[in-house]
């Protein structure tokens, strides 16, 4: 359910909020401060079913060094590391993403290595509370 929650909004981007991006989207989402907020790619869909968000920032750090700072701060606000897998993308940039879990939240952290600097992204999805 919830791959198909983030698979058909990402597809809706259309329909986005857009904007200035948060600095800290979530309470429980802490992003380090030296991190840059790259505010033209980030979108949150909101549905009575859920929400569905996507999250972009640089940073000038490795990818690993990257990576590492948003584990820790994942892992002390109650997020669970669930899987992780390195890649190389298309254009032939080194890159890992990890998978977090918190109740029956979920977030993906992808991180890639760029010309200038590095790129993450955070997915997020999260079922709408029980009523």
């Amino acid at each position: 359910m919830r791959v198909v929650l983030i698979a058909a909004t990402l597809a809706l981007a259309a329909c986005a909020s857009r904007g200035g991006m948060p600095r800290a989207p979530d309470a429980d989402l802490p992003i380090p401060p030296r991190w840059t907020p790259y505010s033209s790619e980030w979108m949150r869909i909101q549905t009575p079913d859920g929400t569905a968000a996507k999250y972009v920032y640089f940073s000038e750090s490795s990818v690993d060094e990257t990576l590492e700072q948003a584990r820790a701060l994942l892992v002390q606000s109650g997020w669970k590391q669930t899987a992780t897998e390195a890649f190389v993308n298309p254009e032939k940039f080194p890159g890992v993403w990890a998978d977090f879990t918190k109740g029956g939240d979920r977030c993906r952290v992808t991180v890639i290595q760029g010309t200038q600097a590095t790129h993450v992204d955070y997915t997020v999805a999260r079922a709408a509370p029980s009523k």
